[in-house]
């Protein structure tokens, strides 16, 4: 399909490019896993794989089951997601850019063979070998940086390592055994210290409370009802966020959102026979 983006990845920094782009006039399919683990959900187009669709900042992207559905609705300006973890689509598809927003810092199989244009979240990419364009995560000074050789700073598996040896992780839940999530408190609540905000269902029949690490806004919690791994992020409580803030694109986010449309419009002006629209 022509004029295509896919974004590998739906959750808090992937849906604010994806907003971006939509914003901008680019047809846009989001490729998910069918259970997604974001626990910033309200910001979140990952939603959408469990409730058929979910909106961020009035924008609403829907859930398609097949791919001519999803290329039926793009055609239509629709924002489409799809569960295809591995990207198996973007063969057939042969979309114009690919951006690579999983965030694992882990290979996610994201080559420069799968677009024409492929630009990537660091850190774990390489610019100029692996993608097109590495945009810096990392915040600072370089956040939203556009790389196009090398690595990004917040990359310490190959020499660039500048992150925090033990950061203050003091606003995240962890979920301490495997298990099955059962939520207590919804997203923008006020939390204390200690409170109880879910249940942890393991294989042995046990129930663990979870509590709340700090005083606060309960910022993003996972979806109730998922399968979470001992030592999963499951919920983030923040000391001063305003209840309202929940429900907006954070300034990281729409920084970066800002930078992959940069990249994009970038490699589109050095081709002045090609046009999106």
């Amino acid at each position: 399909m022509k004029h295509l983006i896919i974004v590998r990845g739906g959750g808090e920094i992937a849906s604010g490019i994806i907003h971006c782009l939509h914003c901008a006039g680019f047809r846009v399919l989001v490729l998910e896993q069918k259970k997604p683990t974001a626990t910033r959900r309200k910001v979140s187009f990952s939603d959408a794989m469990y409730r058929g669709e979910a909106e961020v900042e009035r924008v609403t992207c829907y859930r398609a089951k097949t791919l001519p559905e999803a290329a039926k609705r793009l055609k239509k300006g629709e924002v489409i997601m799809m569960a295809d973890p591995e990207a198996k689509c973007v063969a057939e598809l042969h979309p114009d850019v690919l951006v690579d927003a999983i965030l694992n810092h882990q290979p996610t199989g994201t080559n420069k063979g799968m677009a024409t244009h492929t630009i990537a979240l660091g850190p774990g990419f390489c610019a100029g070998r692996d993608v097109d364009v590495v945009v810096e995560t990392g915040r600072g000074h370089n956040l939203g940086r556009l790389i196009y050789e090398g690595y990004s700073s917040k990359d310490p598996d190959h020499g660039n390592g500048t992150v925090d040896a033990s950061p203050n992780l003091d606003h995240l839940v962890f979920s301490p055994a495997d298990g099955r999530i059962e939520v207590l408190r919804t997203i923008s609540l006020v939390v204390k210290k200690g409170e109880p905000i879910a249940h942890l269902h393991t294989k042995e029949g046990k129930t663990i409370e979870i509590e709340a690490t700090i005083d606060g806004v309960l910022r993003g919690i996972i979806y109730d009802g998922v399968k979470v791994a001992a030592g999963q992020k499951i919920a983030d409580i923040h000391p001063t966020m305003g209840q309202e803030e929940c429900y907006t694109i954070s300034d990281k986010a729409r920084c970066i959102g800002g930078s992959v449309l940069e990249a994009v419009m970038a490699w589109q002006s050095k081709k002045p026979k090609y046009r999106f629209f």
